[in-house]
């Protein structure tokens, strides 16, 4: 089972990240007139302080994120990630001040519920967490093609939400694959090895970044906050853990009944992240809805 102290890591990295995707997105719905592309966008965000208090936060998760993987499997640790949701919806109570729906309180339990069936069930354990070069090859030209793919076709879209989906997606593919450098990392660093055995994985880990970075306030500027939110938080659990498993071979539960607990707390966690990432709570603390009644950092 998961340790306490990954779990706690993981869901202070899921507090600090839900705080840091409301001011970001509010920063990055703020400037006016649009910008002609992703890196214009982002020099006008670096001026404005709520973007940048939404910057530190994600830092600070980032910090959170890198302890939990240091003691937990990529499976565990991005799967306590989405509760990033329940923090969202929590920020907009505080915000606006109203109540939960039926819906709301269906979205946060489904997604707690699942979590719990899901660890409950897969019990994920660690695996072997080096990469050898060819695997390294394989995997960088397959990110290049499925991020090429999901960046054209967020480009070509024609319908705002489908947009703000697919760039939410390519930004979870980038940030997925961050986290599995940073699991390469750190096994590098916990076995004392050369600075140069993973340079690779640290530039790779860079790249992966910046990319997730530009790429969600793109998304947060195309459509709703559902639309953009929803793929992004649920993409990046599914990218790292498909590479946990296949990559890394982390192991879980795989008997009859293992298996279709762990798939029953999969599709609650989905059902909850539709519903949460729809709630006018969320939009709200993000300044989609509603003005806020605090004052931006």
């Amino acid at each position: 089972m998961m340790s306490t102290v990954a779990l706690l890591l993981a869901l202070l990295a899921a507090i600090a990240g839900a705080g840091a995707a409301v001011f970001q997105s509010r920063g990055a719905r703020s400037v006016t007139p649009p910008p002609s592309n992703a890196a214009r966008l982002l020099l006008l965000l670096l001026r404005k302080p709520i973007w940048l208090f939404g910057a530190g936060l994600a830092g600070v998760s980032g910090a959170f994120h890198a302890g939990a993987l240091s003691r937990g499997s990529l499976i565990e640790v991005e799967s306590i990630m989405v509760t990033a949701l329940l923090f969202a919806l929590a920020l907009g109570i505080v915000v606006t001040d109203a109540r939960v729906s039926l819906r709301d309180w269906f979205g946060a339990i489904a997604t707690i519920v699942g979590l719990v069936m899901f660890l409950f069930f897969a019990d994920p354990q660690d695996g072997v967490y080096t990469i050898p070069t060819r695997t390294a090859i394989i995997g960088v030209f397959t990110f290049v093609i499925v991020m090429t793919a999901l960046v054209g076709c967020a480009m070509r879209a024609k319908t705002p939400n489908v947009r703000a989906s697919l760039f939410g997606a390519s930004a979870a593919v980038s940030l997925g694959s961050a986290a599995v450098m940073l699991k390469v990392i750190d096994t590098n660093l916990a076995n004392h090895n050369q600075f140069l055995n993973f340079l690779p994985a640290l530039v790779f880990l860079g790249v992966c970044e910046l990319g997730a970075l530009l790429l969600q306030q793109v998304a947060f500027r195309q459509g709703s906050l559902a639309a953009a939110l929803a793929p992004f938080i649920g993409g990046n659990p599914l990218v790292a853990g498909a590479v946990g498993i296949v990559v890394f071979n982390e192991r879980f539960h795989h008997s009859l009944g293992d298996l279709l607990g762990a798939l029953a707390g999969i599709g609650l966690v989905v059902a909850g992240i539709v519903v949460l990432a729809a709630s006018p709570l969320v939009a709200a603390g993000s300044g989609e809805a509603s003005k806020p009644k605090i004052q931006a950092p």
